[in-house]
């Protein structure tokens, strides 16, 4: 209860009952619409009650269901999974039925951080986990990958059950409903809210400017202090998004070929007219480091971290 609690996305009232006899009593008055029950703690009685979904947590790896009466049609999860597993779960088939997330309730506008450098195997996504990672210490924070072949999955050695593509297919819904799949699919990696990126990259390519305005004017209502915004070229409008952002961070390289791209990549901005860009944008040169973080869920401390604390110190006044 304490760990649902805490949770801002779920837009709802949460009640622990430690009985069958106790949640019908309280149902007399109150409406339930979403009910998770222990496996040991499931009876007949609850099939009769008016429940929206049912979801049965687990307590083994092979719970003899049908011997204690459970029907199959309810769908079943570890009571050993993760917080956010267990509220996809939960909320799986209801987002549509109204249940939806809370917008942002801070006074402080979303501020958008784009990350983006013509420069190829710089560090770019590494350099953004570890700055939304170090940002999430105190503040709530979204990291978003646009990346053709991110990797991530492989990375976290995981399939994730929802990705990026499935959250755009809600752009022509509400914001509450696309806001409420966000919420539902993000993973939480060290503080910091993930939303799966897409596993097929010609779907990010083929989604056009406007869409992509529309997606992040969706996203400035939301719960998130910070967006990181890990951005590639298979994007269109990526200058667009670019100008969007309050800051953006620049990685760049001393060889030559490195100093080249990033001498074109602003040749080309000033003379498509985003200047703008330019003046927000922030270049770092990147030093060697001899030891990068080994894993993705823990990467706040060793010297990339030591180097991203430092430049957001500096540069405070470029993100505040």
């Amino acid at each position: 209860m304490e760990a649902l609690g805490r949770r801002e996305d779920l837009d709802c009232e949460i009640r622990v009952f430690s009985g069958a006899d106790k949640l019908c009593c309280h149902m007399a008055d109150t409406p339930v619409s979403v009910l998770l029950v222990a496996e040991s703690a499931y009876s007949k009685e609850i099939e009769k009650l008016s429940i929206e979904r049912i979801v049965i947590l687990q307590e083994g790896k092979d719970p003899p269901r049908a011997e204690q009466g459970i029907d199959e049609k309810y769908p079943a999860i570890s009571k050993y999974s993760s917080v956010s597993s267990i509220v996809r779960m939960a909320m799986e088939g209801t987002i549509l039925s109204g249940m939806s997330g809370r917008h942002s309730t801070h006074q402080n506008p979303v501020r958008l951080i784009g990350i983006y450098t013509p420069v190829r195997r710089c560090l770019q996504t590494t350099f953004a986990f570890v700055t939304g990672q170090i940002l999430a210490r105190s503040h709530r924070v979204l990291y978003l990958n646009f990346e053709t072949y991110s990797g991530l999955g492989t990375m976290f050695d995981r399939s994730f059950s929802a990705e990026l593509t499935d959250l755009l297919y809600f752009l022509n819904a509400s914001p509450q409903k696309l806001l409420a799949k966000l919420y539902q699919m993000v993973e939480n990696i060290n503080g910091m809210d993930m939303c799966p990126p897409a596993f097929c990259g010609t779907d990010i390519s083929q989604l056009k400017e406007e869409e992509w305005m529309k997606f992040l004017d969706v996203l400035e209502e939301s719960r998130y202090e910070y967006i990181l915004l890990d951005l590639s070229d298979a994007v269109q409008g990526l200058y667009e998004i670019l100008r969007r952002c309050r800051r953006v961070y620049t990685i760049t390289r001393e060889d030559g070929f490195a100093m080249a791209k990033i001498d074109q990549y602003e040749k080309v901005l000033k003379m498509a007219a985003y200047e703008d860009v330019l003046k927000k944008t922030k270049k770092l040169p990147l030093p060697l480091f001899k030891k990068l973080p080994r894993s993705l869920y823990h990467m706040t401390t060793g010297e990339l971290a030591e180097y991203a604390e430092r430049m957001l110190k500096e540069d405070e006044t470029g993100i505040l």
